[in-house]
């Protein structure tokens, strides 16, 4: 596997994650570290993000000239969203805002040992184990099934 393809799976990975992450957090920790640096633009974009996810549900009426207006009004605040996080993004600081972390991040990360992705279905798994430094190394896990990862996994939230 070349190591460009390797570093992209392994971005990928936790962009998945980060997604997952995101949508569960709703924002929360994102938000607030703005909130510290430019309340005004915090405030903006949480309206924008309220206005969007109530303009979003209003698409899909069974009045075709009411879902028109909602779709164009859809439109118009997805451009004043994405101005907004272009804004934030030219703050210090903030140039990955709501954005995965990158490769070189994610190695940061494990400054005291490397970080370990687990990848897993019913099919196979496997590890990417993303070292220090480097490129990251994909292990396959042939002894390991989704059901055994399943039943750790509750074992680790019990704890």
């Amino acid at each position: 596997m070349p190591c460009v393809t390797s570093r992209n799976a392994v971005v990928n990975c936790a962009r998945s994650c980060s997604a997952w992450m995101h949508d569960s957090m709703r924002s929360a920790t994102p938000l607030v570290d703005l909130q510290s640096v430019s309340p005004q633009l915090a405030q903006k974009l949480s309206e924008l993000s309220m206005r969007l996810s109530h303009t979003q549900g209003s698409t899909g009426s069974a009045d075709p000239a009411a879902a028109d207006r909602a779709a164009t009004e859809y439109r118009r605040l997805t451009r004043q969203w994405e101005s907004a996080v272009a804004e934030i993004r030219g703050l210090q600081t903030f140039s990955r805002f709501l954005l995965p972390s990158s490769y070189e991040d994610l190695q940061a990360t494990g400054r005291q040992g490397p970080v370990i992705i687990l990848i897993a279905s019913q099919y196979s798994c496997s590890a990417m184990i993303v070292p220090t430094l480097g490129d990251p190394h994909h292990v396959p896990l042939p002894a390991v099934s989704l059901t055994g990862l399943h039943n750790l996994e509750n074992r680790f939230t019990t704890i």
